[in-house]
């Protein structure tokens, strides 16, 4: 039995497709959410998230917090930032923090939208802008 995940930010949807599973950071603690779950909205922390497509694949994406709606057939998430992690493993993970923290610290642009702008083309990442 499977439900269906729309992940999206500002640029448009990341991942939209039937899930088994689904693990979150919510504003209380962590969230496993399965087909039928009740339904809830809650605030999301930032971190990762992962989850098991249909085909059992498990995903990993980091997001910037957000908000979690959930229906007991779909999980909506809308969030800032959103990077897909291909390797996850706590080095990868660190990386691309670092970088991330690097491009912003030593950025002359001033314009919050220029600078996400910039890291999106960077990172390859979906950012609200």
């Amino acid at each position: 039995m499977t439900f269906c995940l729309n992940l999206a930010s500002h640029c448009g949807y990341i991942y939209i497709g039937p899930i088994n599973k689904i693990q979150v950071s919510g504003e209380k603690g962590e969230l496993s959410i399965y087909p039928g779950h009740l339904q809830l909205l809650s605030f999301l922390q930032s971190g990762i998230i992962n989850f098991f497509d249909k085909n059992n694949k498990k995903h990993f994406i980091y997001i910037s917090g957000g908000i979690i709606e959930v229906q007991p057939k779909i999980v909506n998430i809308i969030t800032d930032i959103a990077v897909k992690i291909s390797k996850f493993d706590k080095t990868s993970i660190v990386i691309i923090e670092n970088s991330i923290r690097h491009v912003i610290n030593n950025s002359l642009i001033v314009n919050k939208k220029k600078l996400l702008e910039k890291l999106s083309n960077i990172f390859k990442i979906y950012i609200k802008v």
